[in-house]
């Protein structure tokens, strides 16, 4: 009995181990996520697929065959990151792992082995529950798209500061799966600039609320002017307040992967929940 116990404990252990080891999630260009194959169900037709299901992929290419025992990484549904109107790419974040079914298996499991543009896919480890429409990529061309060092005339040899104003939260990620955004449980977050603003891996960054104007309203006569409207009814009528709320500090982080247009930031510390659109702020560089 001891003996059982023990050795479930260690494949529990060892999964999640593999687990959390599936990595940073990867930005990807659209085009590029767009072509990746996707899950469309297993062998047991269940809606969402654990460790040790076997899960139909269908691929981007009807005529593309997946080699046996090839690794792949299964990445959530994509996030587009937008900074204003600019597109940076589309987030990937991978949810689990698996090989392709050897040969063998694929005869002994499967009804149709040799159906065209399909692969079948053993998961191994999985950070959530895998689900259809899931995305798949093997872990070579994975490794292709991680983030490396950046350029150095991308950066500058200067590497200058940039306005805080410029830098912004721009996606909330997290690789728990019981991380609630409306708490401090967060632990991975997404900042614009990246390359382009000087950011590198392993730079400090500290996180920042932004100024907020609010407006509250006296108890007094209204003004019956004919000719007021939204934009002079602040000016007209004095008894509309308009209180700003100072800027505050609501936490720190460090760059963990950075791009050419965006960077990752792992959260040390969150005093409020981070929000999109709260500002990044550079720590300096020391000479």
């Amino acid at each position: 009995m001891r003996l059982c116990l023990a050795g479930l404990l260690t494949a529990g252990l060892s999964s999640l181990a593999l687990a959390q080891n599936l990595g940073l999630p990867i930005i990807l260009p659209e085009a590029v996520f767009s072509s990746l194959g996707r899950v469309t169900g297993a062998t047991t037709e269940q809606r969402i697929m654990d460790r040790g299901s076997i899960v139909r992929i269908r691929l981007g290419d009807n005529q593309e065959r997946l080699s046996p025992d090839t690794g792949v990484l299964l990445f959530r549904q994509g996030l587009r990151l937008r900074d204003g109107g600019r597109s940076l790419g589309v987030l990937a974040v991978p949810v689990g792992r698996g090989r392709s079914l050897q040969r063998l298996s694929e005869n002994e499991e499967i009804a149709d082995p040799n159906e065209p543009g399909v692969a079948w896919v053993r998961l191994q480890s999985v950070r959530q529950e895998v689900s259809r429409g899931d995305s798949l990529m093997t872990e070579r061309d994975a490794k292709q798209w991680e983030a490396g060092n950046c350029d150095k005339t991308t950066v500058g040899k200067a590497d200058p500061t940039p306005d805080a104003e410029d830098i912004k939260v721009i996606a909330l990620v997290s690789s728990n799966v019981l991380a609630d955004p409306l708490s401090t449980s967060l632990d991975l977050v997404i900042i614009s600039g990246g390359c382009a603003a000087g950011l590198t891996t392993g730079r400090a960054v500290s996180l920042w609320r932004p100024p907020v104007t609010t407006y509250g309203r006296q108890l007094d006569q209204p003004v019956e002017a004919r000719d007021n409207n939204s934009a002079s009814v602040i000016d007209d009528n004095p008894g509309i307040l308009r209180t700003k709320t100072p800027g505050h500090r609501i936490g720190s982080g460090v760059i963990v992967a950075a791009y050419p247009d965006a960077a990752i930031v792992r959260l040390r510390i969150a005093t409020q929940p981070i929000q999109v659109g709260d500002q990044a702020r550079p720590t300096p560089l020391r000479n």
